[in-house]
């Protein structure tokens, strides 16, 4: 007779605890938005579920509001990469009317809760939005949705505005990853197993090994671990 409680117990636990290797349902898109617009504190409308599943994720995506706003709900997972969004439709909170001092400072940038370091991945629960310093500096992020995801290059310090060059560049193909390397001729495509020899960004030239092969080739980077063989490059 106790057995039944804790079967039941187990097949409660959420789907995502493992990642979602057969993509994200719609409905636990819409749970995830959600659960982040009330940790944030917004008031959540009836906007409906995708209907379509989101892509594959190893993890829980990162979900944000976009430019600052809950309208739109960005979701932005790190493995693989990429970028989707729900429209909820909802209203901008009311705002007080900033003191003297601080309107002086300017627009709010993306600044650390606590130090980071080199080599983290920056969640929503690192960054937060603080006037701008008084010296202008270059590379300033003002939209955290630019941030989260993205790893640190340089330790960086708890209070600091995260500038551009304090990051890792957004590489669709990293070192190691298992690839898929298509290569074109005569009006046909083929496709075979690889793996990636250097990180790479869009439109990158990398080397990779063809797993099939088992020779170093060089290939463009067309998409989150997808290359196009280069036959004209040695």
């Amino acid at each position: 007779m106790l057995r039944w409680p804790l079967v039941l117990v187990l097949t409660a636990l959420p789907a995502g605890a493992g990642g979602w290797p057969e993509g994200i349902p719609g409905a636990e898109v819409g749970r995830m938005v959600r659960e982040a617009m009330v940790a944030a504190g917004q008031a959540v409308p009836g906007f409906a579920d995708p209907v379509r599943r989101f892509p594959p994720c190893a993890a829980a995506p990162a979900v944000s509001p976009r430019a600052g706003s809950w309208a739109t709900a960005d979701l932005r997972c790190a493995a693989p990469v990429w970028l989707r969004s729900v429209r909820t439709g909802a209203q901008p909170a009311a705002r007080a009317k900033p003191d003297a001092p601080e309107a002086a400072l300017g627009p709010k940038v993306v600044t650390l809760t606590h130090s980071l370091a080199r080599g983290a991945m920056i969640g929503a629960g690192d960054i937060g939005l603080a006037p701008m310093p008084e010296r202008a500096v270059d590379g300033i992020f003002t939209d955290p949705a630019m941030v989260i995801g993205r790893r640190a290059k340089v330790g960086l310090g708890e209070g600091q505005p995260v500038l551009a060059r304090q990051l890792e560049p957004v590489w669709l193909v990293e070192k190691g990853n298992p690839l898929s390397l298509t290569a074109s001729a005569g009006g046909l495509s083929v496709s075979a197993p690889a793996e990636a020899l250097e990180n790479g960004a869009l439109g990158d030239v990398i080397r990779v090994m063809n797993l099939s092969s088992r020779r170093e080739v060089k290939a463009l980077v067309t998409g989150p671990n997808i290359v196009t063989a280069q036959t004209n490059m040695r």
